[in-house]
């Protein structure tokens, strides 16, 4: 999965699209010092999104923002 496009958003959220996902937005909140998806405006055209494709959108998000370093040291990380 590859990010598409991202956008910034109102209160430090941010809009990212990725290519599995085409027709569908993810919103993504900072919490401390990494974002975390808040939601996702998911479209019927687009395969349903499962716990791993959320963990895999939040790692290629973070490491974009030059946050996955955070992200990976989070409580409760599945990913470190």
């Amino acid at each position: 999965m590859e990010i598409k496009s991202y956008a910034y958003r109102k209160k430090g959220s941010m809009e990212f699209i990725y290519d599995k996902f085409a027709h569908s937005r993810v919103i993504l909140y900072p919490i401390k010092n990494y974002y975390f998806i808040k939601f996702v405006k998911w479209n019927s055209k687009d395969p349903y999104v499962t716990r791993q494709d959320l963990e895999e959108m939040e790692e290629l998000a973070n490491e974009e923002m030059g946050t996955l370093k955070f992200y990976m040291q989070r409580k409760g990380s599945t990913l470190a």
